[in-house]
């Protein structure tokens, strides 16, 4: 897998954010414009939650809930798992993989923060990545 840093992946990128007592409807007009699945949550300058589709649609959708009307504090993914952004995108992959999850929260050298999305990585590093973890399966077999 090449080794790319969240760094490289980030860089350029306008962070998508709202604050907890934000509207789900407004959060998700901010993603919608920026053509992003996420958005991160901060209270009083503090991150404590990722909002993404998912969010949307197990927690206000179908449930019938008007998005207008729900804080997206109150249907966020509360303590995002982060990694600084000197780690490699294969970490991010790995952590994806086993939480179950599509986007992790990016920790920036100037302690600001950016997001990675499973759509970051190429089909192919991917697939470099469960080759990896194919590699390392069988090498613990064999101990």
């Amino acid at each position: 897998m090449p080794n790319r840093t969240l760094r490289d992946i980030i860089d350029d990128r306008e962070l998508i954010h709202a604050g907890v007592d934000d509207s789900v409807a407004e959060t998700v007009k901010r993603m919608q414009q920026a053509h992003v699945g996420s958005a991160l949550i901060f209270d009083h300058g503090t991150l404590c939650g990722i909002f993404t589709g998912s969010n949307l649609f197990k927690q206000v959708l179908s449930q019938g809930r008007d998005p207008n009307r729900v804080r997206v504090g109150d249907v966020m993914t509360a303590d995002p798992l982060c990694l600084e952004c000197r780690a490699l995108g294969f970490e991010a992959v790995r952590l994806m993989r086993e939480h179950g999850i599509r986007h992790v929260a990016v920790i920036r050298s100037d302690g600001g923060y950016g997001v990675v999305s499973v759509r970051d990585f190429p089909n192919e590093e991917l697939g470099d990545y469960e080759q990896e973890l194919e590699f390392e399966r069988k090498l613990w077999e064999e101990l």
